[in-house]
């Protein structure tokens, strides 16, 4: 088994993510700030060699796949375990009004990750995305024993999987310690001999100009 770098994505923003909906397993179109950020993620990858390529199933995800790899010839693998943290009832709810119904829940996730149980919402904790999106990387090491490998995720899914998951970061204190992902940035990790080494973490120079990131 060889070296694998993995360049990490979060999807464009969407018609929620400008709206301060939660999305989570809901869904929503890409909007034309996402599809400029998703196509100039393209261009700035544009000469790394992609042995893989995988993405969640969400449709949001797979549009800025899309937007990215243009006209390379490249299939795309969907993971469930690469989807987004479920909220449950919360999907498609404003922020605003999350906090105004459902205030305790909801600071208790926000600001106390390692004992957040979901019990309101009747989504996911964030012990359950820590497993199933590493359980997604395992495969995909599995499946590819060399090279780069594109991922394209969501915002919460990826911050678990790279910094607490995979560089070990301390789940409770993650949500200060570690960078929040923008959309379409690219956090590039490299894995070999047993270890996971965050090389570059949200990475948006590529989006100058393009008013991305929520």
């Amino acid at each position: 088994m060889g070296k694998r770098t993995f360049y990490f994505v979060r999807h464009g923003k969407t018609e929620w993510n400008l709206a301060r909906r939660m999305q989570g397993w809901g869904d929503s179109p890409l909007i034309t700030e996402g599809i400029e950020g998703a196509i100039a993620t393209g261009e700035a990858l544009r000469d790394v060699d992609f042995a893989a390529v995988y993405s969640s199933p969400s449709k949001r995800t797979i549009d800025t796949t899309g937007y990215i790899l243009r006209d390379r010839d490249l299939e795309v693998k969907t993971l469930d375990g690469l989807r987004e943290m479920s909220f449950g009832i919360w999907e498609g709810e404003l922020f605003v009004d999350i906090l105004k119904n459902y205030g305790v829940e909801y600071e208790m996730m926000l600001e106390n990750p390692a004992h957040y149980k979901a019990e309101v919402s009747k989504g996911e904790t964030y012990h359950q995305v820590k497993e199933r999106t590493k359980q997604a990387v395992e495969q995909i090491l599995d499946e590819q024993p060399e090279g780069n490998i594109l991922v394209v995720s969501h915002g919460m899914a990826l911050r678990i999987l790279i910094f607490v998951a995979l560089e070990g970061a301390d789940l409770q204190s993650h949500r200060e310690e570690t960078p929040h992902l923008l959309n379409t940035g690219i956090t590039v990790v490299e894995y070999e001999d047993g270890e996971f080494r965050v090389m570059k973490a949200n990475d948006i120079s590529h989006l100058e100009g393009i008013a991305e990131g929520v």
